[in-house]
């Protein structure tokens, strides 16, 4: 049995997040699904000595990159440093007469090779060198030392040191693993706070009720065990499509992110049939200016609770998805690898955990050289060194679908992903140009009026979800009553959102004063009675609604017309 960890060693504690990765790659000890890539096409000449040298003080310099990951005596999961010392080389040279796509199909080989935590650095690099050129420089590490964010940083890295060395000197990075190790130390401390055990009473209201693991309709029969083995195929958005999409979000008051995810959502209510389901989606837990450059794995996913009404409108799932992002954000930062536990599902070996579809939104920095270069086509510059993207895909299978979109500054690309083990190719295609066209039709305002009609056979409709089924949230019980009556309403939100006494409330001239509540709190409780009485808050109002029951009655009656 795996024992998690409960007391503080020296450089070797890991967050949850960590040692669910570990845990996933030691059931799974051949799958590359949790392996971090990236390449990047060299415009320079490249020696390879110096290269290798680069690689190594960047694996080296890093408490976290330069680990092993075992079990102790007793179970509990640690991490071990001096890899790289005892590693022989850490960049493989190949030289070959491959090009075009056989030269990506090797690259992708290497790419997707397992990593064995327990007795090997969790990253690698590779130079492949094509005799027509230019040379490929191919990173690679697992997702347990590394997010996205990450594994451009180790490329920068390894442009530094290489630019230094070959020009006799060094290069002096900025992180050590020092931040990461601190994050976790919080994240440890997190786990005993009032505010873990705020986020666990939400997390246990939000998914109260979840009925069953959700049932997407695959093409082939769904395998005992989860393989995490993929592919994928790509959207682009013309450029018409996008410019309407800002004015959409924009006359909407939303984010893009919440209406990309409610098409997405529809997407699979109109493919499945299910109208109430979850979803996930990652967020960064990279909060601070230092950490916004460390190397680490700063990232933990939450769950969305998709409830579909079949005789709703897009609006209506717009509204409630830009509600369920807001309430989940504010308690990102409990880790994802916590919540199987407070869901009474059964374990079922033949799926991929409590979320089997995942939506991810990268919005890239065109300050960040290397980030710019994963722009197709795109060559920049870093310490005096040109390259670009290298294209590979990765991390595919983790989940039966993944709806990856890409935003720059005037472009928006996308992927799904999709587990071959349970969907064709034809099917993944059809998915990708039914999403295009609800997001079209989305944007332009021209969706049926219900959702229902989406999905065309009668056979083929779902019951909407009994009013008032969904448990842990506050409905609105305002019709018929007074000014009392709403006060009292108001504060019974107040005690459930900032688990105190009725009198404390009723006693308090601010909530943030004198019942000392955080600005994360406050924000929940705007959410909780505009859900309550039916109004819609803007966050200019929050103050105001904080100053006490009788300003907040105020506020809502104006909003509410009584």
């Amino acid at each position: 049995m795996i024992r998690r960890n409960s007391t503080l060693a020296a450089g070797g504690e890991l967050t949850l997040g960590q040692e669910a990765l570990w845990l996933i790659q030691n059931l799974d000890p051949d799958s590359a699904a949790y392996n971090v890539t990236a390449a990047l096409s060299l415009d320079f000449p490249v020696d390879a000595a110096v290269l290798e040298s680069a690689v190594r003080a960047t694996v080296s310099g890093h408490r976290l990159l330069d680990s092993v990951f075992r079990s102790d005596a007793v179970g509990r999961i640690r991490r071990h440093p001096g890899a790289a010392a005892r590693a022989g080389h850490l960049l493989e040279v190949h030289e070959t007469d491959l090009e075009g796509d056989e030269l990506r199909d090797f690259a992708l080989e290497l790419a997707r090779r397992p990593f064995r935590l327990d007795r090997e650095p969790p990253v690698r690099a590779a130079l492949l060198r094509p005799r027509g050129g230019p040379d490929v420089l191919l990173t690679g590490a697992h997702h347990i030392v590394a997010d996205n964010v990450s594994q451009l940083l180790v490329c920068r890295e390894i442009l530094s040191h290489y630019a230094a060395l070959a020009a006799g000197g060094e290069h002096t990075g900025q992180d050590d693993g020092a931040a990461f190790e601190e994050f976790a130390r919080r994240q440890r401390g997190y786990l005993g706070s009032p505010r873990a055990a705020r986020a666990e009473r939400y997390w246990r209201r939000e998914l109260d009720g979840v009925a069953g693991h959700s049932a997407l309709p695959s093409d082939r029969p769904r395998p005992a065990v989860y393989r995490a083995e993929g592919a994928e195929t790509e959207l682009v958005l013309p450029p018409d499509l996008v410019a309407g999409l800002g004015e959409a979000v924009a006359a909407r008051n939303v984010t893009a992110f919440a209406f990309l995810v409610s098409v997405f959502e529809v997407l699979l209510y109109r493919f499945g049939g299910q109208t109430d389901f979850l979803l996930g989606y990652p967020v960064t837990q990279r909060h601070g200016e230092e950490l916004r450059e460390a190397i680490g794995y700063f990232v933990n996913t939450l769950p969305l609770r998709a409830r579909i009404d079949p005789d709703a409108s897009f609006d209506a799932v717009l509204r409630d998805t830009a509600a369920g992002l807001w309430r989940g954000l504010m308690h990102r930062d409990h880790p994802f690898a916590l919540l199987p536990r407070i869901v009474d599902l059964p374990r079922d070996p033949g799926r991929p955990g409590l979320v089997p579809v995942l939506f991810v939104l990268n919005e890239l920095a065109e300050a960040d050289p290397i980030a710019a270069a994963l722009e197709p086509g795109r060559y920049v510059e870093h310490a005096g060194l040109r390259a670009a993207e290298y294209y590979l895909p990765q991390q595919q299978g983790q989940f039966e679908l993944t709806l990856q979109v890409t935003r720059r500054a005037a472009t928006v690309q996308a992927k799904l992903k999709y587990n071959t083990s349970l969907f064709t190719e034809r099917t993944a295609r059809q998915l990708a140009e039914d999403y295009l066209a609800l997001l079209r039709s989305a944007v332009a305002g021209t969706l049926p009026a219900t959702l229902r009609e989406l999905r065309g056979r009668p056979e083929d409709r779902q019951q909407s979800p009994t009013p008032g089924s969904e448990s842990g949230t506050m409905k609105s019980t305002s019709t018929g009553t007074g000014r009392a009556e709403r006060v009292a309403q108001i504060r019974d939100v107040a005690v459930a959102v900032f688990s105190v006494a009725p009198e404390a409330v009723e006693a308090a001239g601010s909530f943030e004063a004198d019942l000392g509540v955080d600005s994360l709190l406050a924000v929940e409780f705007t959410v909780e009675l505009e859900k309550a009485f039916g109004v819609a808050l803007h966050v200019n109002e929050i103050p105001e609604l904080m100053a006490g029951l009788d300003r907040a009655y105020e506020v809502i009656a104006a909003k509410a017309g009584w």
